[in-house]
């Protein structure tokens, strides 16, 4: 048992953890914003209103108004606040604690995945993208583990047809809704396994496939029909039309992808040059023709595994094309493009674990080589630059925030609020200005005030921001001017 538990395997997955777990506490710890963003910001909300005991309807002040939590799942929000519950920590570091709990979940299904090749299998965390992603307060971290769950669901019942298997399939489809709206895909691509038992004549699989499919999809309708009534928009916000036109949608899709590549880095701006070229020497060094002949050797059920990634992968990146093809919200990037990732390179380590000696040693040689490069410079080189910056501290800029906000009544509105501020006073009703291209249209200071009005509130305030970036409505702008001539932080509308 001790062997087992302290297997040379074991505990190069364990070294590696604790890098990576080192990693998120101290960019968390350093960066000004504790890689908070306002998405973020708004999980966190929930979760310290969760915490208050106030349910998942934030502060409202504002008669008709509702603030019923259904923008994302509350899938997030939940887990943060019952981590919080269980450790005592707070709802910034309990969001923490919840990126490397997921993490963990992702290390012990690649072992139960690959075994004893489950190192190799790992490493892919050191591709730019995840790295990154893992230290964020983002639900992608969860739904991550969601499909990678997934992925061994299909592929445990697959092989052996138990029905706990399907159960694990069903949950994880319904945890990845609960983390992104999107993960409704993985009631579809349940039942699409069952098609596959349809045309084998298996019924008895077809039928356990469909429902548990049909059973996540029949849940998740009623989540979005509860928003629709709770709401009045089934996913919390009104979708509009995409800003750009074909032309750019594709021009910004391409650079976005050539960057998801680029395991290096995941800056739109960065060159892929470094990548294609340390992938060259690594094959050079490595690699002779009798490996790449084993790349089209795999036999029989040794594609399973690969086609199961590629499949999860390819129906979710051809959905988030879709859903940002049909409606505006964040353009490509990592994070969006992430877990098409996750499953992409998934499926080629899939792929070159089933090897054979000596062209699995190879292999594992050369990908092994990029993949540690790739962990230096994410992992590395990251923490040496954020080392030498001048920034403030993430308790430092939230202290900040803290004493500017001690100057607005409790119960009251904000908007253009400091992001932090959100988690921070809960007590007070954060609103959105209507802006474009966000939403249909950019309202005026006067469409503003009808629309909290009336309102039992202690005082609506905007506070100090830059408006560059987007187009808001009239008076908006000059009420900004006022606010940096009188060198105010707030200014209280009437």
């Amino acid at each position: 048992m001790a062997k087992r538990i302290f297997s040379p395997t074991n505990l190069l997955l364990a070294i590696l953890y604790a890098i990576f777990c080192s990693f998120i506490i101290y960019l968390s710890i350093h960066d000004e914003n504790g890689y908070v963003t306002s998405d973020s910001a708004h999980y966190l909300q929930l979760a310290q209103n969760i915490l208050d005991g106030h349910g998942l309807s934030t502060a409202n002040y504002v008669d008709g108004m509702s603030t019923y939590f259904a923008t994302w799942p509350v899938g997030y929000p939940v887990l943060i606040a019952l981590i919080s519950i269980i450790t005592g920590s707070g709802v910034f570091w309990a969001s923490k604690i919840c990126n490397m709990l997921c993490l963990l979940f992702c290390f012990i299904l690649l072992k139960r995945l690959f075994g004893e090749r489950a190192v190799f299998a790992s490493l892919i965390f050191s591709i730019s993208t995840l790295v990154s992603m893992f230290v964020y307060t983002w639900s992608e971290v969860p739904f991550l583990l969601g499909m990678l769950w997934l992925a061994f669901g299909m592929t445990r019942y697959m092989e052996t047809n138990k029905k706990r298997y399907a159960v694990h399939m069903a949950l994880a489809a319904l945890f990845m809704f609960l983390m992104r709206y999107i993960g409704l895909i993985g009631g579809g691509i349940i039942g699409l396994i069952g098609f596959l038992y349809l045309f084998r004549k298996k019924w008895k699989q077809m039928w356990t496939c469909w429902i548990a499919g049909g059973s996540v999809i029949v849940i998740a309708g009623l989540y979005l029909l509860n928003n629709q009534l709770r709401n009045g928009l089934a996913t919390g916000m009104e979708r509009i039309p995409r800003a750009e036109t074909a032309s750019e949608f594709a021009t910004m899709l391409k650079d976005s992808i050539l960057t998801e590549i680029n395991i290096f880095s995941n800056d739109l701006n960065s060159s892929l040059i470094g990548f294609i070229v340390i992938t060259i020497i690594a094959i050079a060094i490595f690699i002779r023709p009798k490996q790449l002949q084993a790349i089209f050797q795999l036999k029989g059920e040794q594609f399973r595994l690969p086609a199961i990634f590629l499949l999860i992968g390819c129906i979710y990146l051809i959905a988030i094309i879709y859903m940002r093809w049909t409606a505006y919200f964040d353009a490509f990037n990592f994070r969006l493009l992430g877990p098409a990732t996750f499953m992409f390179s998934l499926f080629l380590i899939s792929w070159i674990a089933q090897f054979e000696r000596p062209n699995w040693s190879r292999w594992r040689s050369t990908i092994g080589l990029v993949l540690i490069i790739a962990l230096l410079i994410n992992v590395g080189y990251e923490v040496l630059s954020l080392g030498k910056s001048n920034s403030p501290t993430y308790s430092e800029n939230v202290q900040q925030v803290e004493k500017t906000y001690e100057q607005i009544p409790p119960k009251s509105i904000v908007a253009f609020e400091n992001f932090h501020a959100r988690y921070l006073r809960p007590d007070i009703q954060f609103i959105k200005v209507h802006f474009q291209p966000y939403f249909a249209d950019a309202e005026t200071v006067n469409q503003f005030k009808a629309r909290v009005t009336p309102n039992n509130a202690a005082g609506v305030y905007l506070q100090k921001k830059s408006l560059s970036g987007y187009t808001y409505g009239n008076g908006f702008a000059e009420l900004m001017k006022q606010a940096d001539s009188e060198n105010k932080d707030f200014i209280e509308i009437k």
